[in-house]
């Protein structure tokens, strides 16, 4: 997502189409799909969107593929523009309204590609996320799976030791586990986080919605998730500048910028995009009891077609099956009352790094 973060990666020569041109619907047509995209989430009972680095460009941190993407100026032997730095970075109009989306249960996955962490810090319940390739202030013990939530990236990448250690307390008050930390984001061929992967399955096999925002769909599995939901009968959006892997199996494909897609997407939903108030880390989301069913269960399919076999690691080539077991999170959480919103959650606050 940022400069550092490319520069930190392993070399890897298939890194997709770069520089692919914008393309930019006129305002009346805009106007009409974004008012299509309102109806179809109306008519929906479970909607999962998709992020791609394209959510954060807002922000300050350049994408990948655009024109001024970390890779379109590598492949022009350029330096990419970085505005910011990820502690400093916001989160976008996007990021907001996804979060509003949420809490007013009409959102009920997100599954993203982004490391920046800028979901998690918008205060976006974790337990209703699936970061499939990591989070820059993340790491976790690799002795009992703790996590810890820092306010500051944990300085390695790759699945690296970052040289700290869990302090979290054995049972019966013991001396604590003292297990190694590890950071969570992942390089090209690593394979993709168990839970996350796992979570991010299942919600695009429920889901009758799904909507792609901000990312081009190149690196698989990721990139391919949304096509569980058009296999079990849902129907797919995707919002993006450039055209993408599978345009062809859009229903509705909307050529404009993602904060201002969200923003007029919200106001035709009569909803308000929050402001953000500051980092803070929600663990848990309870929901209302749904007040409608679920899409209708149909046969089977497999994960892809015959032509585009699974891939479990991040990259464009095929890979062995994830390895990586599946931890739950220990974080302490202190717990709030609920506003007006249907949503109630369970928050921890941002660990500044041991000294």
């Amino acid at each position: 997502m940022s400069v550092n973060y490319a520069a930190g990666l392993s070399p890897y020569a298939d890194k997709g189409k770069c520089g692919l041109p914008e393309i930019c619907d006129q305002p009346d047509e805009l106007e009409r799909k974004i008012h299509e995209l309102a109806s179809l989430i109306r008519d929906s009972s479970y909607v999962v969107f998709h992020t791609g680095a394209g959510i954060s460009t807002a922000s300050g941190i350049p994408d990948f593929r655009g024109p001024n993407g970390v890779w379109t100026m590598e492949e022009r032997g350029l330096a990419p523009r970085f505005d910011t730095t990820f502690e400093n970075a916001q989160p976008s109009k996007t990021h907001m309204a996804l979060l509003e989306l949420q809490r007013k249960g009409i959102l009920r996955f997100l599954v993203s590609q982004n490391v920046d962490g800028l979901h998690v810090r918008s205060g976006f319940p974790r337990d209703k996320l699936a970061e499939l390739h990591g989070n820059m202030f993340v790491e976790e013990c690799i002795k009992c799976g703790k996590y810890y939530i820092r306010d500051t990236v944990v300085g390695t990448m790759g699945l690296k030791a970052t040289g700290r250690l869990c302090d979290a307390s054995k049972c019966r008050g013991l001396r604590s586990c003292r297990g190694r930390l590890m950071d969570t984001i992942l390089d090209w061929e690593d394979s993709l986080p168990d839970r996350d992967l796992n979570l991010a399955s299942e919600a695009c096999r429920k889901a009758d919605l799904s909507v792609t925002l901000g990312t081009s769909l190149q690196i698989k599995p990721s990139g391919d998730l949304p096509l569980l939901t058009k296999k079990k009968g849902g129907k797919l959006v995707i919002v993006n500048l450039q055209p993408t892997k599978h345009d062809k199996q859009a229903d509705l494909r909307i050529h404009g910028y993602v904060d201002e897609v969200m923003t007029k997407l919200m106001k035709h939903l009569g909803l308000e995009i929050p402001e953000w108030t500051g980092p803070h880390v929600v663990e848990e989301s309870t929901e209302i009891p749904e007040s409608k069913p679920l899409a209708k269960p149909s046969t089977d399919f497999k994960f892809l077609s015959k032509e585009e076999p699974l891939s479990y690691c991040n990259g464009t080539e095929q890979g062995p099956k994830p390895t990586r077991q599946e931890h739950g999170a220990s974080l302490k959480h202190e717990s709030f009352p609920p506003d007006s919103n249907p949503i109630a959650a369970k928050r921890t606050k941002t660990e500044p790094l041991p000294t």
